[in-house]
């Protein structure tokens, strides 16, 4: 099983996306232009939120490379709801892997007054193989754009250890916001930031030192090779 696991995290590909929230009661800020992400089945949902002001807009998601297995393309579909702050209403669409159907598009409603917007982008509900893509969201028109808050750190949450020099002796590992680590076995370390653009991050766990990203919904993978998480991240 734990070589299965190992495989599972190697195979997983992170790379080059937006930042994104799992967290429906904390959805993260669209920017202006494309922000990219990737809906992943085994993440899960991702949340987004923008505001429509009065006149015209319009949201457009785009599935752009669906996952591949084994070079192949899957059939797959991701699903997009759009709703406001309340969830009062709500409309869905999807868009798939199908040429003739990759984008998901919305009219926002009209207002008198700038209304939160909340987007869903929830992968397909399959858990035995990868499925989903990366995929593009844009909000474009008579739209305003939240700003990231100094929220905690990212970084700062549990992780379970998936590389096979440390897996056996961390065990369950958390990154505090004080800037210290501690394991379920009686390891003790520190974390610092080092690029906090790029999520990267300097972190010392007993003899070992790391120089790791943060991959939302993954956890911490080595730089440059996106496909290698050392500590993936424990849902909640």
């Amino acid at each position: 099983m734990r070589k299965l696991s190992l495989l599972i995290a190697l195979f997983l590909m992170v790379g080059g996306v937006s930042a994104q929230s799992l967290k429906p009661e904390n959805p993260y800020p669209l920017k202006a232009g494309i922000n990219q992400a990737t809906s992943d089945n085994f993440v899960g949902t991702q949340y987004w939120y923008f505001y429509a002001t009065p006149g015209t807009n319009s949201l457009r998601v785009r599935l752009k490379s669906p996952i591949t297995l084994y070079g192949s393309t899957i059939n797959t579909v991701i699903t997009v709801t759009v709703s406001d702050e309340k969830r009062t209403w709500r409309v869905t669409k999807t868009a798939t892997s199908n040429r003739n159907a990759t984008e998901a598009i919305f009219g926002a409603p009209k207002v008198d007054k700038k209304m939160k917007i909340i987007v869903s982008v929830a992968p397909p509900n399959q858990n035995l193989i990868r499925m989903g893509g990366d995929y593009e969201i844009e909000a474009t028109g008579d739209v305003a754009f939240g700003e990231v808050t100094n929220a905690a750190d990212p970084i700062i949450r549990t992780y379970d250890p998936k590389t096979m020099h440390n897996s056996d002796s961390y065990g369950a590992t958390k990154f505090l916001a004080d800037g210290t680590v501690q394991t379920a076995n009686g390891f003790t370390g520190t974390w610092k930031v080092f690029d906090r653009e790029n999520r990267i991050y300097t972190i010392v766990i007993g003899q070992l030192r790391y120089s790791l990203q943060y991959s939302p919904g993954y956890g911490l993978v080595r730089p440059g090779e996106p496909s290698w998480i050392e500590f993936q991240e424990l849902r909640r």
